[in-house]
């Protein structure tokens, strides 16, 4: 960790660079004048709108608070950078597979759902069709509060469900349900239920 790491947060001088900050973790943009379009963290900050981004030091430097890096501390910082975003991209990974399945098993429950409710049609007592539904009726909406999690919800949050076991990943989307939402990476909040999700 540098010096001006030490000693500068992000919203601090997020502040110094002509930022409003507006409630937990957002902030106008000074560079794009962007409404609450910038998030942040005490190390790093984004704006949704333009792609300014950056950490601690990189601000700092641009505003001429930083010292100069010696060779080695710049390639310390750039192989630093370089696993981070190794890292972040192969979470970005699984989090596009996990969507891809979940959203395959949302198609196929709805599809079951149809043909279920056909053969009710033909077949009031159809006992079949009823146990399709009452399967499906248990399963879609916890499919739901799972592709709204990995579509739009806090990186932690997402963690958190690959970690977790079946049963752990049960309790995380029954927790969603009971709120009928998921708070989001950029501090709102998705509501859960129809329509959900349609694209990987």
């Amino acid at each position: 960790m540098t010096m001006v790491n030490q000693e500068y947060a992000v919203p601090e001088l997020l502040e110094n660079a002509g930022c409003t900050l507006r409630g937990r973790n957002r902030s106008d943009c000074a560079w794009c004048k962007g409404r609450r379009t910038i998030s942040y963290t005490d190390e790093v900050y984004c704006c949704h709108r333009c792609g300014a981004k950056g950490n601690s030091f990189t601000l700092a430097r641009e505003l001429g608070l930083a010292p100069r890096l010696s060779r080695a501390e710049a390639q310390a910082m750039r192989l630093e950078k370089e696993r981070a975003e190794a890292v972040a991209n192969a979470f970005l990974a699984r989090v596009r597979a996990a969507r891809f399945g979940l959203t395959a098993l949302h198609m196929e429950l709805l599809n079951l759902r149809d043909e279920a409710h056909e053969r009710l049609k033909a077949n009031h007592d159809d006992e079949t069709a009823w146990e399709i539904l009452a399967c499906i009726c248990s399963e879609l909406p916890r499919v739901r509060a799972e592709l709204i999690l990995l579509s739009d919800g806090t990186v932690g949050d997402r963690v958190a469900w690959f970690e977790g076991n079946e049963e752990r990943r049960r309790e995380i989307a029954d927790c969603i349900l009971r709120v009928s939402r998921v708070p989001t990476f950029d501090g709102k909040w998705a509501e859960v239920g129809e329509p959900a999700p349609d694209k990987p």
